[in-house]
């Protein structure tokens, strides 16, 4: 248990009262909440749970307060390694299994076009990362409108989101720049991706949040790829550029390998932060806050 208070206190201490991964059932002790036994999030370790908050929390302490002096320590490369580990969530209905063949097909699809250029696969995955997140905060935010009504707390994280995938290909784009040919497939990607999502979301959100789910373990393995390449020597490990440094807080003498492994880390946040999303639209939680601000 006292894994789990620590936890509490890594998600309402360092984060600012943020809870990204709200249990079921919350009991309140001596000022501090202790987590039952059923957790939402039960297709991961409650360890890589732990790992995975404290990768939020920096996150969210750079949003909301963007200076060094609070900002929570970076996870130690140990750490990051440990949120290596592959994650799937196993379908449970018709729609998960329409969400994880069409992630399946994209999939091969990158490593049948990119093959053995993991940065370029990851620009590339980068530029259509970001599109989800936008569009179902802007769907969101018009149900909120057309219901009258608050919207519990979804708006926020899904914008934050996509920024963060944003920030992404901007890290990436300093160490790789692509083809006009990749170029030319990332407009048509990404026309094709806001309208296909956007249909999605309209007529399943839990379907929808169940693909972004996919994708991003999808895009955990393509940064474990990455890794390997690295450690293989196939890519060099060049020095982290200043944009990087500046926005994960890392040391002046950071690698390419350190930034590599903390855009993993973002990428199972999310992974795991859409498919409770999806989890709450199937059990009709749609209106209950996805985190407790």
């Amino acid at each position: 248990m006292a894994s789990r208070v620590s936890l509490v206190a890594i998600k309402n201490g360092l984060s600012g009262g943020v809870n990204l991964f709200p249990a079921r059932t919350l009991v309140r002790s001596r000022g501090l909440a202790t987590i039952a036994t059923r957790r939402n999030y039960d297709w991961i370790s409650t360890e890589a749970e732990e790992l995975i908050a404290k990768a939020y929390c920096r996150h969210q302490s750079l949003a909301s307060q963007g200076s060094t002096e609070t900002f929570p320590p970076s996870l130690s490369v140990k750490d990051l390694e440990a949120i290596g580990a592959p994650v799937h969530f196993p379908p449970q209905s018709v729609g998960d299994e329409v969400a994880i063949r069409v992630v399946k097909v994209l999939e091969k699809f990158m490593h049948l076009f990119f093959r053995e250029k993991y940065d370029h696969h990851a620009v590339t995955l980068e530029t259509v990362a970001a599109v989800p997140g936008i569009v179902a905060a802007a769907h969101r935010h018009l149900r909120s409108l057309r219901n009258m009504k608050r919207d519990h707390g979804w708006i926020v994280p899904l914008q934050e989101e996509a920024e963060n995938e944003r920030m992404h290909l901007l890290i990436m784009m300093q160490h790789c720049k692509p083809s006009l040919i990749e170029r030319v497939f990332v407009i048509g990607a990404q026309g094709l991706y806001v309208l296909g999502y956007g249909i999605m979301y309209a007529t399943s959100p839990k379907t929808a949040h169940r693909v972004v789910g996919y994708l991003e373990e999808a895009a955990h393995r393509a940064y474990t790829d990455y890794l390997q390449a690295i450690d293989k020597g196939e890519i060099e490990n060049v020095n982290a550029q200043k944009i990087a440094i500046s926005y994960y807080h890392l040391p002046q003498d950071a690698k390419l390998r350190d930034v590599v492994l903390q855009i993993r880390a973002d990428e199972a946040m999310h992974r795991d932060f859409n498919h409770h999303l999806s989890n709450l639209y199937r059990d009709g939680k749609q209106d209950q806050s996805p985190a407790s601000l």
